[in-house]
């Protein structure tokens, strides 16, 4: 019923810009009093937008959206031999998938790809460093000859440095980049014009809380995280604007603290509240979010409404809460 509505909306919405292209432009122009009918008619639409969204928003706490179905699906996931990667990759073969998995190493992804056969999962491994374009392109060409068209990317595959940016060689820097995001390009550039052929698709980029917030010691991961939030958000709102492509969902992934051995262990004064949770929590976690169709996904929940407040506040009292917050590295002296 929802799917239906949001169709009809669609719908509606198509028929009023070509009205508005053909009839209501060309008849009142384009400047002084002659926008005045246009204006009115923009503002009553407005108003129905909002309401409609509303209701929409109450209708869907009170009837949950059902989780689609991911029997029958085929899912890449790139940086599947460790940590969320391997965790997603398993959960989706138990859902009835048909599993990807794309690792730069390749006893990693082959155990995970084993694993997944033994309990009869069916499940393809490819070695792959993602950061390669010419191997992403040729691969993803290759895969769509021999194996089948991809429904659902999850671009995973990441890398992690702490250290301040003056210690940091050159190609380190290169390196955390193109992991972090130039990779999810690549990935994206090889699937996405087949999704938008066939019109269906869903696209996951696993991003960070450093995608958020800045974070000290960690100044080129921050800024790939944060070039990734641009990608994705960009791109939605592009698919957005196509009416061919509404059902292509893209599904943004923002992580915390995750005990995979890639990020330090927490220091904030709140631990006991909010510590690091397991890789499988948080694979159960994206897929449930993904199977809604979600379009930002936040772990712990709460974490970007906290973020968004935060960067209402102005600098300095921004800081002074950060350094209350930030337990470990008492920031009791850098006031300004």
């Amino acid at each position: 019923m929802t799917v239906h509505l949001l169709s009809h909306k669609r719908i509606i919405a198509r028929k009023f810009r070509a009205i508005q292209e053909v009839w209501i432009l060309p008849w009142w122009g384009s400047g002084g009093w002659a926008t005045a009918p246009l204006w009115a008619l923009d503002a009553f639409v407005l108003v129905i937008k909002i309401c409609s969204t509303c209701a929409m928003a109450v209708f869907r706490v009170l009837i949950p959206p059902a989780m689609k179905s991911l029997y029958g699906e085929t899912v890449l996931i790139t940086g599947a031999g460790a940590g969320i990667g391997r965790e997603l990759a398993i959960q989706f073969a138990e859902l009835g998938a048909t599993v990807v998995c794309w690792d730069i190493d390749a006893r990693r992804n082959n155990a995970v790809v084993n694993e997944i056969r033994k309990k009869d999962g069916d499940c393809f491994g490819y070695t792959i460093d993602v950061t390669v374009r010419e191997q992403v392109l040729s691969l993803a060409a290759r895969m769509r000859q021999e194996l089948t068209d991809i429904s659902i990317v999850v671009s995973n595959a990441g890398a992690l440095t702490c250290a301040p940016l003056a210690n940091l060689r050159t190609d380190s820097v290169a390196r955390l980049v193109e992991v972090n995001l130039l990779a999810h390009f690549w990935v994206i550039k090889a699937f996405l014009p087949n999704m938008i052929e066939r019109r269906q698709g869903h696209i996951v980029a696993i991003n960070s809380s450093a995608g958020l917030m800045p974070c000290s010691d960690m100044v080129p991961y921050c800024a790939a995280k944060f070039g990734l939030r641009g990608l994705m958000d960009s791109m939605s709102e592009e698919l957005r604007l196509d009416t061919w492509t509404k059902n292509i969902n893209t599904t943004s992934v923002y992580l915390a603290s995750v005990s995979t051995g890639l990020y330090p262990p927490p220091t904030h004064r709140f631990i006991s509240w909010y510590s690091e949770i397991t890789a499988r929590e948080a694979a159960r976690k994206i897929i449930e979010g993904i199977r809604k169709n979600k379009r930002c996904i936040c772990i712990p929940s709460l974490m970007m409404s906290l973020i968004d407040l935060n960067n209402l506040m102005p600098y300095r009292i921004r800081i002074i809460f950060t350094d209350f917050f930030n337990f470990g590295h008492r920031g009791w002296f850098c006031f300004c």
